[in-house]
Order: structure tokens, then C-alpha cells, then sequence
């Protein structure tokens, strides 16, 4: 059997499994991901990922109720788990309180942004009846996992080390994400240390599709392009994880200013820091972020910093401030084009094909 034969079987594990037609699946980027995106990725052959981390309820409602009427392909929704460490009220107090003439210049009030209630996200996850449901920052508790199952919703689930492809397999998940430690934004270890998380796709990937055995697994990092797919493939995948490489789509939320910026950065840009939302991220280190660092304010933990920081941020993008904004990127998104998402996902799928046939 030919090595392109074997390929297309092994990216077919994951498409049959999840009644897609292109073994690629969107990132949940919370604050580029939108509606529209999530629904051109479907279209075009792929999974579109909604982020639901700081959506309540109702806004979960009205996304699921937007992206019907977009397509009728399936889609996903992403959770993100609570985390077990309690935030450290204190360096969140110092923070909230060393940023008032910030929140004074911007007409921001002086209160933290509420972080949804996991289990009000959860239910209304529950009914909005969607095929897959996956997890960032863990796996789901077992109440949560059997009443996924009892509505047949496939769970998907990242991790940043073997250890934690095991976990997530015994948990029920039916596709494990392998972010490697190229990937732009959070990252996703819950077993292990950050310190001890950050591991490179190529050396990641062997270990975690072995544990992981008939679950497919999917390869998050890096992933601009065919053969970068194909040399994760080549590893074990079946498929790939696309964050970076839709940034400057037409469907991302980013600003202009900061689509623009994706071209000039290189592989040498971005750097790894938990100042922008409390959890280590892959990304590029804007004014507030390089302020934060200059100032020695510890981070609080998640959700704790981005209770402080979402409202600034919000108010960044209304008053065009480019530099308070966080910018999560992998290393290789100078790749990244600047067209239409189905486009992006279309065109990756056909060069694919190309050395199946």
C-alpha cells in the first residue's frame, strides 16, 4: 500500500467519525473566532469550533441559532473547564488597582468583567444540539461526559502531553487535539507544569497517537499549509487543527491593524506569557503586555487576569487601540493569507488530495 493510500485512511478515521469531508478542524480563538468563520469552515468541508469561554447562556443560544442558519454541516462547540487552583486575589486586586488610569483614559468602569457560570454554559451546550461538544483546559467530569453520551454529542479534548492523552481518552473523548508548542494562544496542559508543557508538535505526536491507539488523533501548531499536515500525518494524525492560518480570513473578528501586523512577524515573534489571560499563551507581545511585564505584576491565574483585563480589552477594539489588545499567534502565522476562510480550508483540503491520488 502506497504511503499517500495510508494517509487518506488514516485522515478518513477522523472524517467518517465526525461526518466531515476535509480532516481540518478550526481553532477556538476566542475573540477572532465568529458566526461566520465557524460556519465557512463547515461549508467548505471542515469542522468550524465556536469558542464559548466567556459567552453566557443566551449568547451561546443566539451563536448556535446564527451558525444553523449558515450551514447545515456539523459544527462544534468549545468549553473551556474550570480551573482547579483558585485564582490569587491578591495580585488580581494589585492589577485591577494598578490599571485605574488606564480604565480612567478609556471611560471604562471600575469593575471586574463576570466570567460565565460553567454549568449555565454547559446546559445550554447541552440543548442547543450540536454533534460535537470539545474541552479546553481539561476533560470532562464524569456527569458531564455521560450526559454528553446519553445525547450520542462526540467529545473532543486538547492536551500538551501524553500523560494528559490518556486522561482525556479514559474520559470519553473520541478525538484528542495534540497542541504543540508552536501554536499560538493558550495552552492547554492540566496534568503537568507549564514549565514541563511545552513540547514540539514533532515530539509530541508519536507518543500521544500511540497511548491513543483507534482514537484519532489531530495535530494543533504549525499546521500553515499541506505539507505540514502530511509531516504530522506522517507521525500519527489524522488530521489537523487550523488557528493561526484563518486569523486574517475575512470572517475574523481581529482589526485590520492587527491582520495587517500577522506578515510581518516571524518565526522568532511571539513569546510565551500568562499576563494576557492568566494561563500561558503563545503570542505576540503587544504595549499592555510588554507594560504588564515591565511593571512585575504576577499574574492571577485564569480566569482571574482576564476578569480584569476583558474590559479593557473590549474597550480597545471600540476605540481602536491596538496596543492594549492581546494577540495570540503561532510561530509559522506569517503563512497565514489574506482571503475568505472556506478559501483557506478549500485550497488546504485540494493540496492534501494531491498526494493521496
Amino acid at each position: 500500500m502506497s504511503v499517500g493510500i495510508e494517509l487518506k485512511k488514516q485522515a478518513q478515521r477522523l472524517t467518517s467519525l465526525l461526518n466531515i469531508e476535509a480532516p481540518l478542524i478550526s481553532a477556538p480563538m476566542m475573540g477572532a473566532t465568529t458566526v461566520e468563520m465557524v460556519a465557512a469552515v463547515s461549508n467548505a468541508g471542515g469542522l468550524g469550533v465556536m469558542p464559548c469561554g466567556v459567552m453566557k447562556a443566551s449568547e451561546i443560544e443566539e451563536a448556535v441559532r446564527s451558525i444553523k442558519r449558515l450551514t447545515d454541516k456539523p459544527f462544534a462547540l468549545n468549553v473551556r473547564v474550570p480551573p482547579r487552583a483558585p485564582n490569587d486575589k491578591e495580585a488580581m486586586m494589585r492589577l485591577f488597582e494598578a490599571l485605574e488610569p488606564l480604565r480612567d483614559e478609556l471611560g471604562v468602569a471600575h469593575r471586574l468583567a463576570q466570567i460565565p457560570n460553567f454549568e449555565e454554559q454547559f446546559e445550554a451546550i447541552l440543548a442547543a444540539d450540536v454533534p460535537v461538544v470539545s474541552f479546553s483546559f481539561g476533560g470532562p467530569r464524569e456527569i458531564y461526559a455521560e450526559a454528553l453520551e446519553a445525547r450520542h454529542i462526540l467529545m473532543m479534548g486538547t492536551v500538551n502531553s501524553t500523560r494528559e492523552a490518556k486522561v482525556l481518552k479514559t474520559a470519553g473523548c473520541s478525538v484528542i487535539i495534540a497542541q504543540g508548542a508552536e501554536a499560538g494562544g493558550p495552552r492547554q496542559y492540566f496534568e503537568n507544569p507549564s514549565e514541563g508543557s511545552q513540547i514540539g508538535l514533532m515530539a509530541l505526536l508519536p507518543p500521544v497517537a500511540r497511548v491513543c491507539g483507534d482514537t484519532p488523533v489531530v495535530a494543533a501548531g504549525a499546521m500553515m499549509n499541506a505539507r505540514a499536515v502530511l509531516a504530522a500525518m506522517s507521525l500519527g494524525a489524522s488530521g489537523a487543527v487550523l488557528g493561526s492560518a484563518l486569523l486574517r480570513s475575512d470572517e475574523s473578528a481581529w482589526p485590520d491593524a492587527l491582520k495587517n501586523q500577522v506578515s510581518w512577524c516571524d518565526d522568532a515573534s511571539t513569546r510565551l506569557s500568562d499576563l494576557g489571560s492568566g494561563r500561558i499563551s503563545r503570542l505576540v507581545p503587544t504595549g499592555i503586555i510588554e507594560a504588564l511585564a515591565q511593571a512585575e505584576l504576577k499574574a492571577c491565574g485564569y480566569p482571574g487576569q482576564l476578569s480584569v483585563l476583558l474590559p479593557i480589552y473590549q474597550a480597545a477594539i471600540e476605540q481602536n487601540r491596538m496596543d492594549l489588545l492581546e494577540m495570540p499567534l503561532g510561530q509559522a502565522a506569517q503563512g497565514a493569507l489574506r482571503t475568505d476562510a472556506g478559501t483557506v480550508v478549500t485550497g488546504l483540503f485540494n493540496d492534501l488530495k494531491k498526494y493521496w491520488e
